[in-house]
């Protein structure tokens, strides 16, 4: 083998060495990024959503396990408790979003029911958040009743105002009927009280 041919192949044998350095080296590289992108991990907290109404979880529920009782306050004919024509009370909806921690919206629409043995009890005014001094209502239109309410906060109240409607002019029941509802021990005074809740964006 002459000297020029040495030459040739030993410069051969040097560039395949280099380009197998360059190659080794290049896949080390991107391997390590590749590597490092499989393994990173991000902590993210997902925001809770548990609402609670009346002290019960409302998530997948169609319809709340406990039913809400009104409370109705006695006059000078009526004593406590008893519900008779022209009597008033109130049902308290508690919306605990201690465990919620995003602000929503609600929107809560009450109606008499159609399985009442009383459909002249009607819902006629509302207050958010009542306090002992407060008694002023706003009346209740038939629109929904509509409140923000801040996330992880407790006892958001909001106080529906009912009234066994005894007017002639748009009550549905007559005398005899309100007779019969008194005397029949299986009467049931009910009203029945949508609930929607939306995140605020």
């Amino acid at each position: 083998m002459n000297k020029e041919k040495l030459k040739d192949l030993r410069f051969i044998i040097v560039f395949i060495a280099i380009v197998s350095f360059s190659f080794i080296y290049l896949f080390q590289t991107s391997y390590a990024k590749y590597r490092k992108q499989i393994e990173g991990e991000t902590s993210l907290t997902i925001a809770k959503w548990n609402i609670k109404v009346n002290n019960e979880y409302v998530d997948n529920k169609a319809v709340l396990e406990e039913e809400i009782t009104p409370t109705f306050t006695g006059n000078e004919r009526t004593k406590d408790s008893v519900v008779a024509p022209g009597i008033t009370g109130y049902c308290d909806i508690v919306i605990d979003a201690t465990d919620v921690d995003v602000d929503f919206d609600v929107e809560l629409t009450p109606a008499a029911k159609e399985t009442s043995s009383i459909p002249d009890l009607k819902p006629v005014g509302y207050i958010i958040n009542p306090v002992a001094t407060s008694t002023v209502q706003t009346p209740y239109n038939g629109t929904p009743i509509k409140e923000t309410i801040s996330r992880n906060s407790t006892n958001n109240v909001i106080r529906i105002y009912l009234k066994w409607d005894d007017d002639e002019a748009s009550q549905t029941m007559t005398n005899e009927d309100d007779t019969k509802v008194a005397l029949n021990p299986n009467s049931k005074a009910l009203i029945g009280i949508t609930i929607k809740f939306t995140q605020k964006k």
